[in-house]
């Protein structure tokens, strides 16, 4: 029998990925693993924020602005990992989190995480408005999945009500 001994969750800091979370620490505490938060920021996000700032300052943008060091950038997202998982997960128990930063393509860095830390599962939480059209539309997170060597918990959203039995169609959904 398989036991699951490692849990990977990849946060982006929404509302979603805290819910993911919250599952994995659940999951820890009764199969007494360890959960591996893994936050993948990429360079442009810190070339887009100082964008932002100078746009919004009034600097002209004939001479951008220097671009924030790699190694500053990682520090940063390193603390607001801490402070976000402090804030969703409360009283983890005897449950070990452990933080990692990493910087590139998502897909990519959180395939290296799995294999690096043999992680046996890796819990993916369904963001609320865009899952079922992604999903239908390119298929871009099935192919992703597909790549993974250990099972992939899909946590889904549970914003709104379930349908009545017996109630079939789309407007069903419609509340």
């Amino acid at each position: 029998m398989n036991t699951v001994r490692k849990i990977l969750v990849p946060i982006d800091f929404s509302a979603d990925s805290a819910d993911g979370l919250k599952y994995a620490v659940s999951l820890a505490q009764t199969t007494q693993a360890e959960v591996v938060v893994l936050h993948v920021t990429q360079k442009k996000e810190a070339d887009s924020l100082l964008d932002l700032l100078a746009f919004m300052e009034g600097v002209p943008m004939l001479n951008p602005p220097a671009a924030i060091p790699i190694d500053r950038l990682l520090r940063e997202k390193a603390l607001d990992l801490y402070h976000f998982i402090e804030k969703t997960v409360s009283h983890p128990g005897p449950v070990k989190i452990r933080r990692k930063v990493a910087l590139g393509n998502k897909a990519e860095k959180i395939l290296a995480a799995v294999k690096e830390e043999s992680i046996d599962l890796m819990v993916l939480a369904i963001r609320k408005t865009s899952f079922f059209p992604y999903l239908m539309a390119r298929g871009k997170l099935l192919k992703m999945i597909s790549r993974f060597p250990c099972p992939v918990l899909l946590k889904p959203s549970f914003e709104k009500a379930w349908p009545a039995p017996g109630i079939i169609g789309p407007s069903a959904f419609a509340r």
